[in-house]
């Protein structure tokens, strides 16, 4: 079972997600500059998640996540709370152009 309920998780999540936080802000600021629907940027911040699960599906990249898995997180627990952290800034970046 994931440690939900651990600071080292979210720390860890965080350690992962911070190697693509700029793209994925600067991929939700463009999307929102161009008025492109609140949902259809979330589908496609999934899509670039799902982008990343199939790539640690291959062994030679599954090596990259041999700390996260030493602490207890899976590939899928720590892909989708990366989601989550990921959805945080875009929401804040979507209120202040639309508030």
């Amino acid at each position: 079972m994931v440690p939900i309920f651990r600071l080292r998780t979210y720390q860890l999540v965080f350690l992962f997600y911070k190697t693509i936080l700029l793209v994925s802000t600067v991929i939700a600021i463009l999307l929102i500059l161009f008025k492109v629907p609140f949902p259809v940027i979330i589908a496609l911040k999934l899509v670039f998640i799902g982008l990343f699960f199939i790539r640690f599906m291959d062994s030679q990249y599954s090596k990259e996540l041999v700390l996260y898995q030493n602490f207890g997180l899976s590939k899928i627990s720590l892909l989708t709370l990366s989601f989550l952290l990921d959805l945080i800034p875009s929401v804040i970046i979507y209120l202040i152009f639309f508030p």
